[in-house]
Formats: structure tokens, sequence, C-alpha cells
């Protein structure tokens, strides 16, 4: 196995959040001059990586394609769970040098661990080689594309999520029902806090974000899962941008680009409203073709509570918060924002164009 490179700290890229993530002592990753840095180009190298460097603070350079099976495909669940995930530590910057910095067969977990960045990278959502079969709701896949869990102090930023060279319309159907293979691009559950996303794609997907697992966790969300989406891309996904459950989440400057004729991921709806959540919408892009009802923009699972304000619906300012739900107790987060208030085509093209895994510093290193 080559061995890892330890590259001196350089002080080139150091950003701070917006947003939920820069609240209660901020989000830093490994820092303006971390502890450890290293450059990796497959599982092995990062494995040992994070092994060594424990809660250290550290950064990550993620430099090639990163297989979490090493190229010998998973037998069944016991072994996909054991070579496929990828756990985070605490203090961790994680970021592509380029774009080919990529995870494939992998599920990346952030969990029980604080004050992680995960930058620049693409993560094609991993398919369960062994979905199991619920009564009444057919096959269900486990692994995520990125779970945030019990974890606080996150930012995700300038990540491509996708489904990538497994479609949904790959699916084969066992004993009458379809063999769904995929779960989540992104889960951010059991009282997860602090957490921003921003400049991310999200595409290629059916159930792409949850926030909050279950009606029941109560006792352990209530009060958290805050968590702020800002000029991100959806596009050509189903539903669940994001599907919320106790949440306080907060999305401004967001873009949504979907078809309900779509011949793969054909959409259904963008805002999921669950129990006991609150939803605050500013200044987002609706752009859905087919769709010319825009309340059904949003969908309720047992939650009445979300305002939006000043948001375009198919090139049209829209009033949606005139959608059945409750408006006056969706409380402004107490951090500073400076949103584009402007949503022209340029604003769009501008979003598209910066979101995702596109940055380059490998001129850098």
């Amino acid at each position: 196995m080559k061995s890892i490179h330890h590259i001196p700290p350089h002080e080139f890229w150091y950003q701070t959040p917006a947003g939920w993530a820069s609240e209660a002592g901020g989000t830093a990753g490994g820092g303006e001059k971390p502890e450890l840095s290293y450059y990796v180009t497959n599982i092995g190298e990062l494995r040992q990586a994070i092994e060594e460097s424990g809660d250290r603070p550290k950064r990550i350079w993620i430099g090639g394609l990163i297989d979490a099976s090493g190229g010998v495909p998973y037998l069944n669940r016991q072994d996909q769970s054991r070579r496929g995930r990828i756990f985070i530590g605490s203090n961790t910057t994680l970021m592509g040098i380029d774009e080919n910095a990529r995870f494939v067969e992998s599920a990346l977990i952030i969990q029980d661990v604080s004050n992680v960045i995960i930058h620049n990278i693409y993560i094609e959502n991993p398919v369960d080689v062994d979905p199991q079969f619920e009564e009444g709701d057919g096959w269900n896949a486990e692994w995520d594309g990125l779970s945030i869990i019990r974890a606080q102090h996150v930012w995700v930023s300038n990540v491509t999520f996708s489904d990538g060279r497994f479609t949904m319309d790959m699916y084969k159907t066992v004993d009458g029902w379809k063999y769904v293979q995929h779960d989540g691009s992104l889960d951010i559950k059991r009282a997860s806090d602090y957490v921003t996303v921003s400049h991310c794609v999200f595409t290629l997907h059916d159930k792409t974000i949850l926030i909050g697992h279950s009606d029941s966790n109560d006792a352990e969300d209530a009060g958290k899962l805050r968590v702020t989406f800002h000029d991100n891309l959806f596009i050509r996904v189903v539903q669940r941008t994001p599907r919320v459950r106790f949440g306080n989440v907060h999305l401004f400057n967001n873009v949504f680009d979907n078809d309900v004729a779509d011949p793969i991921y054909k959409y259904q709806y963008s805002f999921g409203v669950g129990k006991d959540s609150r939803t605050l919408s500013e200044l987002n892009v609706f752009n859905v073709k087919g769709q010319t009802v825009a309340c059904r923009l949003f969908k309720g699972f047992g939650g009445e509570y979300l305002s939006d304000s000043g948001s375009v619906f198919n090139d049209t300012t829209a009033d949606l918060s005139a959608c059945g739900f409750n408006t006056t107790s969706v409380v402004r987060p107490p951090y500073d924002y400076f949103p584009q208030w402007d949503l022209t085509p340029e604003f769009v093209d501008a979003v598209k164009r910066s979101a995702g895994n596109l940055l380059d510093y490998r001129v850098l290193v």
C-alpha cells in the first residue's frame, strides 16, 4: 500500500460557513492551520489517515477515486456494513483537490462527533446489495451517501450527490415489488445540530434529504436539527428536498429545477412538512415543468409550520405562504446572512455554475 503523504499546513483555503453551522462557536473543521494534513488517493490511505489522526485537527485531501469496496463487490448487508461505511472523526476538513475527488460504493458517516467540514467532493449514492423486505412497504435500502448522526457543527459545501452509474430505472422487480436499492443522499438525524449545507448539487435521486428519522424520536430531536440550506441546486430529483421532522430548517437562494414528466426522476414535491418541524423558505427559485399549482411544492406529513417569502415559482413571484400551513410560529434564525434578492435567470445560472464539486486546488498543493 502506498504510504500517506503528510502535507505541511497551507493557509490558502479557509472559510467559515453561513447559517446554523456558524452559531454556538461556529464550525472550523481542521482549522486554518491544522495539526495534521494528509493527501489520500484510495480507501486504504483514507482509513489510515482517519485512524491515525483520531480527533486531532486535520485536513484530509482527496486526490482521486475512493472506492470503499476496494473493487471487490459486497457479498451481503453485513459485508457492505463492515467494508462500505466510512466514519469521519471530529475536527476534520475532508476536501477534494479537484473534480476527480469522488466516492463510490461508500457510505460516509459523521456520527457522535463535532466540528466537521466536507468540501468539494462527488458522492455517488451507494447501492444496497441486499435490500430488506418490509411487509406492506416492499423492498427498502439501507445506505445513504452521507449520514449525520448525533453530530454537531457540520458544514457540507460544494458536494455533488448523485445516483451516478445506477439510476432508479435500473431497479428490477422481485416478488412483485420494485427492488429498491437506494436510500437517501443526505440524512441528518438523531439530535444532530448546527448544520449548514451550501453550494451543493443534488441530482438523479428519489428520497433525497431526510431530517429527523422518526415521529417518535421527539425526546432526542426536539430543539435540535437546526439546519441551513443555501445556494444549492436540486435538479432531476423526485422528493424530500428536504423532508423534515422536529427540525428548525432555513432555506434561502436555492434553485429547484425539476420536471413532473422526467423520464426517470418524475418530480413529486420539494418540502415535506413533518411532525413539529419549522421550515423557513426565503428567496428560492422553483422551476418545475408540468406543475401549475404552486402549493404542490409542499407536502404535509403531520406538520403544520412553514413560511415562505420572496420565492419564485415558474418565473412568477408566488404567495407560497398561502398553502394552508401555520406561518406565524416559524421563527427567523439568529444569525446574519445576506441573500440575493434579485432572482433573475442570471442568478439561477450563477447558482448552477458555483454548486457542486467544481473547485480545482491542484496548483496549490
